[in-house]
């Protein structure tokens, strides 16, 4: 099913599409594909919460994040579908011994990888537990970014009503928008995030999955 609503001060409607594990998943997927190879947005679920994307590229992250409110030149978590994706797509990014172990053991699922690749902060890379998640970045054959739908300060969004009424109270909509409905998401911790840009690892923010599972993994310390 696929809706075209009201998405308050937007300058269009956002295009809220079923994309349920009953519903005609890859149908939703294409059209998501196709809004981003527009230009557009899209607001999509993760293993998580629903988060707010794009194609992953530093002019599109200015919008996402000031839709958010937060600062425009901070770059965004990119989605990948595999990690064989994230080596093929991102050649610039390092990906040392530590993002293989890491990313055999934990993807996809919870945890967040942030490479070197000679930026000011690196890049945030993921392959989350979501199907959704993953099929979008699939279908596009490159990342997407992704940032959890909501104002600076806000709960983030996990049921569909809720993301209309952030969606409303964003800023105006200057190009299409679509919303891949997935239903209600269950609650659960926020994705780990572990720079492997220096030598050691570093835990920079703690979620989904434990130290302890990095350090066994690794056989190695993981700073915190």
């Amino acid at each position: 099913m696929t809706d075209a609503v009201d998405g308050g001060a937007g300058a269009g409607p956002v295009e809220r599409i079923a994309a349920g594990p009953d519903d005609h998943r890859g149908r939703a997927v294409q059209r998501a594909v196709e809004v981003l190879r527009g230009g557009g947005l899209f607001v999509h679920p993760t293993s998580t919460v629903y988060g707010l994307g794009a194609r992953a590229e530093p002019e599109l992250d200015a919008v996402v994040a000031g839709l958010k409110g937060y600062d425009r030149s901070r770059p965004l978590i990119r989605l990948a579908a595999s990690s064989t994706q994230v080596r093929q797509r991102r050649r610039g990014a390092l990906w040392p011994a530590a993002a293989e172990r890491l990313s055999d053991r934990f993807w996809p699922g919870g945890l967040t990888l942030v490479l070197e690749d000679g930026s000011e902060h690196g890049i945030a890379v993921r392959v989350d537990g979501h199907p959704v998640a993953r099929a979008v970045p699939a279908a596009l054959d490159d990342l997407v970014s992704s940032t959890s739908l909501n104002r600076s300060g806000g709960e983030p969004a996990r049921d569909p009503d809720r993301v209309m009424d952030v969606l409303a109270r964003m800023p105006a909509l200057d190009r299409p928008c679509a919303f891949l409905d997935a239903g209600p998401l269950p609650a659960s911790a926020p994705s780990t995030i572990v720079s492997l840009r220096d030598d050691t690892p570093r835990v920079l923010r703690e979620g989904a999955v434990e130290v302890g599972a990095l350090e066994e993994c690794l056989e190695a310390e993981v700073h915190r």
